[in-house]
């Protein structure tokens, strides 16, 4: 097996096993080579994308070593426990299964449990508005905002669905008959363009910023492609399921099923390829194999120097692609405090917190719970230097702003600012002006050895964590020539 000839330890699946949760312990190597005999694959990143991207190689025979920087796996995807309770600080609701149809598939095949979200069954509302200082459920919106304002916000759905119609193959929306057009047009502008009454605005520009980035920082070709995708899934199909364990439970469970080893705290900082195949270098040492498959997000890919260099049309992409920004502030209250207004801990709000849910509908041990806080675009910008404390205090205080008396029950809370974690540096990737004609799948295709995979690299669920499964289910066909 890769990674365990003569004089070269690993961590073999039977100690992976033992592990509690998903933070396998680092090995130290001993210096020189890891070399296998059979075919081989070194696996950059122990996301989503590198965790499939590993399984399905081994099942066509590739012997496989995992290299992740940091000392965790699952990427962008973890769970933190609170108290008795846990939330998710990463990827956590999952469209249904017609939708999300690989994230559905593995979990079936490694025994993940799945549940639903929210208070459905108990007659609680999903949520509510926090809009102009009134605190509103969702279905009381026509009867408080008016008649009217209802019709605006049919208005813009309607606009949204009705993008689809400029993008015939969701596949290559660079090729789109207006691309050029579109791509150079940024959703902010076009929102004012539609005239919107100021609460359909206000909840339009939200819209956007919360699934993707800032308005005028996301292309309206990129929304249009989005559309397509969604064109016909009904909103009561998306983001109704989470795993009843955390995304750390999925995680593990590939890890508990891949072969070969995970080397934790080895950031990769080379990747040197000839005829023979390829060199990595982690942690100060090196790893051969006939292959390798890059995973990384595009925003820390400057951190790893190939050699020869990347393709120019690569490296511009990397250099160029924008993410959007998104911080998650995990919340433990004693009380659900929420479920006294017969509302679920959805609150889409126009404070600059955004919105908050409930992590913790199904975890029901405790009268306590965890409520997400997600702020996104500007918003979350203009914090990037604020201390964990700030952040906390201040998503506190916005909520006792949408529920007064809450932060009686405040316990504890975590901060989550994908956008300045190391190796990280951002959200999720979200198509800026002109980029989607410059750089539509620019990572689809290897360079020479190199392979490509990630929710950055799929042609449908791009910054979703399906997206990056089908990227690692993709990355192993094209190397084993399927």
């Amino acid at each position: 097996m890769l990674g365990s000839t003569q004089g070269k330890p690993m961590i073999p699946a039977i100690f992976k096993r033992t592990l509690s949760g998903v933070a396998i312990s680092s090995v130290i190597l001993i210096s020189g080579l890891v070399h296998a005999k059979q075919q081989e694959a070194i696996v950059v990143g122990a996301g989503l994308a590198g965790l499939t991207a590993a399984y399905e190689l081994e099942q066509r025979g590739y012997d496989v070593i995992i290299l992740e920087a940091r000392d965790v796996v699952g990427g962008r995807m973890g769970t933190l426990d609170m108290g008795d309770q846990h939330g998710e600080t990463g990827g956590e609701l999952l469209d249904s299964k017609k939708v999300h149809t690989e994230m559905f598939r593995y979990a079936k095949k490694f025994k993940v449990e799945m549940v639903d979200v929210g208070y459905w069954e108990n007659g609680i509302e999903e949520g509510a508005y926090f809009i102009d200082g009134k605190l509103v459920p969702y279905g009381d919106f026509k009867s408080e905002f008016g008649r009217p304002v209802k019709r605006e916000m049919d208005r813009f759905w309607n606009a949204v669905e009705d993008l689809a119609l400029l993008v015939p193959d969701h596949t290559r929306p660079d090729l789109a008959p207006d691309a050029q057009v579109l791509d150079q047009m940024n959703m902010q502008d076009w929102i004012d363009d539609l005239n919107l009454d100021p609460i359909a605005k206000t909840l339009a520009e939200h819209h956007v910023r919360a699934e993707y980035d800032e308005p005028h920082d996301v292309s309206v070709l990129w929304m249009a492609h989005q559309s397509k995708v969604y064109e016909n899934v009904g909103d009561n199909k998306i983001e109704v399921v989470r795993f009843m364990d955390g995304g750390r439970a999925f995680a593990q469970a590939y890890v508990d099923h891949i072969d070969g080893p995970v080397y934790l705290n080895h950031a990769v900082t080379k990747i040197r390829q000839n005829e023979k195949g390829v060199v990595v270098t982690a942690a100060g040492h090196k790893f051969k194999a006939d292959v390798a498959v890059v995973t990384v997000p595009l925003t820390v890919l400057n951190k790893i120097t190939f050699k020869p260099a990347l393709p120019a049309d690569k490296q511009a992409a990397a250099d160029n692609l924008n993410y959007g920004s998104h911080t998650k502030v995990l919340i433990e209250y004693s009380k659900r405090f929420w479920l006294d207004l017969n509302v679920g801990g959805d609150t889409v709000s126009d404070l600059p917190i955004g919105w908050t849910w409930e992590s913790t509908e199904r975890q029901t041990d405790t009268t306590g719970g965890i409520l997400i806080a997600y702020s996104s675009g500007d918003f979350t910008d203009n914090q990037i230097n604020w201390s964990d404390a700030a952040l906390i205090v201040d998503k506190v205080a916005q909520i006792e702003i949408m529920y007064p008396g809450s932060a009686k029950y405040f316990e504890s809370a975590s901060v989550h600012a994908w956008h300045r974690e190391e190796w990280i540096m951002g959200g999720f990737l979200a198509y800026g002006p002109g980029q989607v004609t410059q750089h539509w799948n620019a990572f689809l295709e290897p360079a020479g050895k190199i392979y490509f995979a990630g929710e950055h690299t799929d042609d449908a669920y791009v910054g979703y964590l399906e997206g990056a499964v089908r990227s690692g289910m993709r990355v192993a066909t094209q190397i084993a020539g399927e």
